[in-house]
């Protein structure tokens, strides 16, 4: 009985541990996935994928630029740190810096992508990015 009693308490020490006192739903740990993905996603050229996290209201916009981005290969990125709002934790601020080229051009360039995500009431409170692709394909040299 006592140890059982001794592995509950441990177990709820390490939960207690792992939560944030001032993020208890762990917010700022759901955001840094969506972005980490949504990165993920242009970084591999999945524009599809990536417009899933893209503010509805953008999402038509940014999915027109998929033709532009064809040419466009990202090979390295570099996640700034989050600016998270901690009196709301709904809206965050993330400059991410990304490497990459156009073919059939092989010169690497180096852009920097400020993205600023909000969570959405209408869909449950899900993080969407506000983001600014066509700023991206402009300084990487893509045509659209």
């Amino acid at each position: 009985m006592r140890a059982a009693a001794r592995w509950f308490a441990t177990v709820a020490i390490g939960l207690a541990a792992s939560v944030s006192p001032s993020d208890p739903w762990e917010r700022g740990e759901a955001l840094k996935e969506c972005q980490r993905s949504y990165t993920e996603a242009l970084r591999w050229g999945d524009l599809d994928k990536a417009a899933r996290y893209v503010d509805p209201e953008m999402r038509s916009d940014f999915l027109a630029l998929a033709d532009a981005f064809e040419n466009v290969r990202i090979t390295d990125y570099d996640i700034g740190e989050l600016d998270l709002n901690k009196d709301t934790l709904a809206q965050a601020e993330v400059d991410v810096t990304y490497r990459g080229y156009v073919l059939p051009v092989y010169v690497e360039k180096r852009i920097r992508d400020h993205q600023v995500w909000y969570r959405d009431d209408e869909s449950g409170r899900e993080w969407r990015v506000r983001p600014e692709l066509a700023s991206l394909l402009e300084g990487i040299g893509a045509r659209r």
